[in-house]
């Protein structure tokens, strides 16, 4: 009940986007990652500007309602759906991942900041990239790579990248987020999870005039 995501559009061409995980489990975790999503889509709807504004003013307002002492890595974004262009912040959180038509996956990597309520006036730098049409942006929490067989050998990090450079160039988002959590239940072979698994794409579509 930890993890959390959002999505939707500020306006007539950005797309808001959000993939978090809270810190610890059960109802506690549960409640806070609800706060925390709803704090979250309050701030960006508040602020209407850069993500970097987001993050500082979630990260305040969400350490004010943490008595627990709880926090939040994720990864947040606005895709301008006319350009392509990304900015993007991320909180100690997995770096996306972007898959362009002919298999090749690179990482968004960040200078980032701490997760959020680690640092309560933490200033997040924000990061840009731009997605070329047919390209395709995959977000995830750790419950992916962290899926375990009962060998207690882990999913991992590099075989969410191979699976990424299986992805053909008609593949929709959703169909990779489906493709993706299948790869790993079948990894796992049935062994309970130890974590809750969040997965988030977008593929980006040339606007039609």
């Amino acid at each position: 009940g930890g993890d959390l995501h959002d999505l939707f559009m500020v306006d007539g061409h950005r797309l808001y986007f959000m993939v978090g995980d809270v810190s610890g489990k059960g109802v506690p975790a549960s409640l806070f990652m609800a706060l925390s999503k709803a704090l979250c889509k309050s701030a960006v709807l508040r602020q209407g500007g850069t993500v970097a504004d987001l993050m500082s003013v979630a990260n305040a307002e969400i350490s004010r309602e943490n008595p627990a002492f709880m926090f939040v890595t994720a990864v947040a974004g606005i895709l301008d759906t006319d350009t392509g262009a990304l900015e993007y912040c991320n909180a100690g959180h997995d770096a996306p991942l972007v898959v362009d038509g002919a298999g090749n996956v690179r990482a968004l990597d960040s200078m980032g900041g701490p997760p959020i309520c680690v640092m309560d006036d933490f200033d997040y730098p924000v990061d840009h990239a731009t997605l070329a049409p047919g390209e395709l942006l995959l977000l995830y929490t750790d419950g992916v790579g962290e899926a375990m067989r009962v060998d207690e050998a882990m999913y991992g990090g590099d075989r969410v990248e191979a699976f990424m450079k299986s992805v053909g160039p008609d593949d929709s988002a959703a169909q990779t987020v489906d493709g993706l959590f299948r790869d790993v239940k079948r990894f796992v072979d049935g062994n309970e999870p130890n974590d809750d698994i969040t997965i988030l794409a977008l593929r980006f579509r040339r606007a039609q005039n």
